[in-house]
């Protein structure tokens, strides 16, 4: 691949292609042209290209439009800039400064003071308040006496611990409430402060920009990449990670298209902070933070090291965040690694032959790159997030009632005129992991008796079923729409009654609703088992993570006020794609999932409401195996 990439015309172009769809497919056409444009684009819309003076670099990721998680707890903040751009879509942000702090909060008071071991707090307007010879400086001093003594809760946390445990202490002595990356100290806060208000907060990953939606139409395009510091002069343990890391990844470059890039934060600087040869051949640029956010999307391996390798909870941030992009992360060894992740979630390897094999084969295998960062992925969002890490703080400090942030309830939507489906369709919904579950289920066509019915429900797993029937004259967007009327839950989720769903398929649907914003999630790149042919296909695989205007029906799970608005057209067939055109002509965003945990069944019976060939089937697919392929599947 050529590392120039030409950015597509604007609004020139769009009316050309505009009006090559009205004449050569009609009004019909056109519409759907139309409609696409409308799919909100993911972040940066190209790969990596080469500047003006050679370096590497990338469009910075757009995160704009996502609003904050808590828009009316307001809360006062000392940060840098990682830390400021990841607790910003939290809460309603208030970058304080010494000069005027006081004015801000007299004229709008915050609920929360919360700083962190910031060396150049807030774009730098802090430097040398927090830590050194003259702090904490009577600025930062009053400050936290000023919240204290109005009753505002004011939280430290020193991000920087174990290393720089007594740089800090003298600015966390001030607050009520101190956190720390690192669980070991927490009995040194207790002796040193005189008081148990003392927590552990490691780093996470913030959803609203640490997720993997796809930047373009494509999979990652580069090979593997490194981001950070080189110590000439110090840290040697570091240097020994580096050296056999990426040392590792040297070897096999040659190998590969692209081989290891590494992006330095320092290039060209002081020669203490250079990549030695051979490395300094690798040496491809420097990217800001923004850009860094799309160049972790755009690598099919990035490395790790630690500086700190002995702590049961502090490890780089950036583990986090990368897998969360849905880029692996191999790394040197760090006991808080451990703690955090498998082996098959995050690759820690202690040898440089073993570094330079895992980042071949993760290189080779897009299969094993995307279930391992599923699986870390799913980890992240259920234990992992920003969200949850100050969920715990707020409510430690009395501004939450409880420690957990909750998850929206779900309705399953089935409406089946199979009575031998009904075992199928209890089994799939009582399967299901980690959700508050409804199910709403309408018999079409025939009725059951509702008292054994509930029974096998409950033996089931199903604590909640609401049970309807209709004759077989309604139309499927009819049943559908009665199924809606009676759901109580937050989301709606459409499920057909002889499709495959694992066990963690809804759970999975609401972490990409939140992570994507999106108001309908659903699979369009999805496996599909054809009985004739005891074969299983993947279909649109490039159509996965990513916004669109089409998910396939048996997987559309919406929020329930959308799917009330805009109810399904009272026909029989086709009525969930209507819905999808609906939902986007209203300005509604589609986001299309990962591939795992759905697999629709193409049966020999004729038994579906809609009619493809197998031929078109294949045409729109490619056959992964032959078989069912569940344990591959459902992860």
């Amino acid at each position: 691949m050529a590392d120039v990439t030409t950015r597509r015309g604007g609004g020139l172009g769009a009316a050309r292609r505009a009006l090559w769809h009205l004449r050569h497919g009609g009004v019909s056409q056109l519409q759907s042209f139309l409609r696409r444009q409308r799919v909100p684009s993911s972040g940066s819309g190209q790969g990596g290209y080469r500047t003006s003076d050679g370096e590497l670099t990338f469009d910075p990721w757009d995160f704009s439009g996502r609003l904050p998680a808590r828009p009316g707890l307001r809360v006062g903040v000392i940060l840098d800039d990682f830390s400021r751009l990841a607790f910003a879509f939290e809460w309603d942000q208030v970058l304080l400064k010494p000069s005027s702090w006081r004015q801000v909060l007299a004229d709008e008071p915050i609920d929360l003071l919360f700083v962190e071991s910031a060396w150049n707090g807030n774009g730098g307007a802090w430097q040398y308040h927090l830590t050194g010879t003259s702090a904490p400086r009577p600025a930062f001093v009053e400050l936290v006496a000023y919240c204290g003594e109005r009753g505002i809760p004011t939280v430290f946390w020193n991000k920087e611990d174990p290393v720089h445990f007594e740089d800090f202490l003298d600015a966390a002595a001030l607050f009520d409430h101190v956190c720390t990356t690192d669980v070991d100290r927490v009995p040194d806060y207790v002796a040193r402060l005189g008081h148990d208000r003392v927590s552990v907060l490691p780093f996470a990953a913030q959803p609203a920009i640490h997720n993997p939606i796809r930047p373009h139409g494509r999979g990652p395009e580069r090979d593997v990449a490194f981001g950070g510091m080189y110590f000439a002069h110090k840290y040697p343990e570091r240097r020994e990670q580096m050296d056999l890391l990426l040392g590792g990844a040297f070897d096999v470059s040659s190998r590969m298209e692209h081989g290891l890039e590494i992006f330095s934060r320092f290039q060209g600087g002081d020669k203490n902070y250079q990549f030695p040869e051979p490395l300094a051949d690798r040496v491809v640029g420097s990217l800001d933070y923004e850009r860094m956010l799309t160049a972790y999307r755009e690598y099919k391996v990035f490395l790790n090291v630690n500086s700190i390798v002995g702590s049961p909870s502090m490890c780089a941030r950036r583990v986090f965040e990368i897998t969360a992009c849905g880029t692996p992360v191999v790394t040197t060894p760090s006991r808080a690694i451990g703690e955090f992740f498998p082996a098959d979630e995050v690759f820690v390897v202690s040898e440089r032959a073993e570094a330079g094999n895992t980042v071949r084969a993760l290189v080779r295998s897009e299969e094993l790159r995307d279930r391992a960062t599923h699986l870390g992925q799913r980890r992240i969002w259920r234990e992992h997030t920003y969200g949850a890490r100050m969920q715990s703080v707020l409510h430690s400090v009395g501004l939450a009632d409880s420690p957990v942030v909750p998850r929206p309830s779900v309705t399953a939507l089935v409406s089946t005129n199979r009575p031998h489906q009904l075992d199928h369709v209890l089994r799939t919904v009582g399967g299901q992991e980690d959700v508050a579950l409804q199910l709403a289920l309408l018999t079409h066509g025939f009725e059951v008796d509702e008292a054994d019915l509930r029974v096998r429900a409950k033996a089931a797993g199903i604590e909640e079923l609401v049970l309807l029937t209709a004759g077989s004259d309604v139309s499927l967007g009819g049943c559908l729409n009665r199924l809606v009327s009676a759901a109580d839950g937050d989301v709606v989720a459409k499920m057909d009654d002889d499709d495959l769903y694992g066990a963690q398929y809804l759970s999975d649907q609401l972490y990409a609703m939140a992570y994507s914003g999106a108001e309908v999630v659903g699979k369009q790149a999805h496996y599909m088992y054809v009985e004739r042919m005891d074969a299983t296909l993947l279909r649109f695989a490039d159509r996965e993570r990513r916004f669109t205007d089409f998910v396939m029906g048996p997987t559309i799970v919406a929020r329930r006020d959308l799917a009330t608005g805009l109810p399904f057209h009272d026909v029989g067939r086709g009525e969930d794609t209507a819905f999808l055109r609906d939902a986007v002509d209203a300005g509604a965003r589609v986001y299309s999932a990962d591939r795992f945990n759905f697999v629709q069944v193409r049966s020999g019976s004729g038994a579906h409401t809609w009619t493809v060939s197998d031929a078109e089937l294949l045409a729109s697919g490619r056959v992964e195996f032959y078989g069912r392929a569940d344990s591959h599947v459902l992860v």
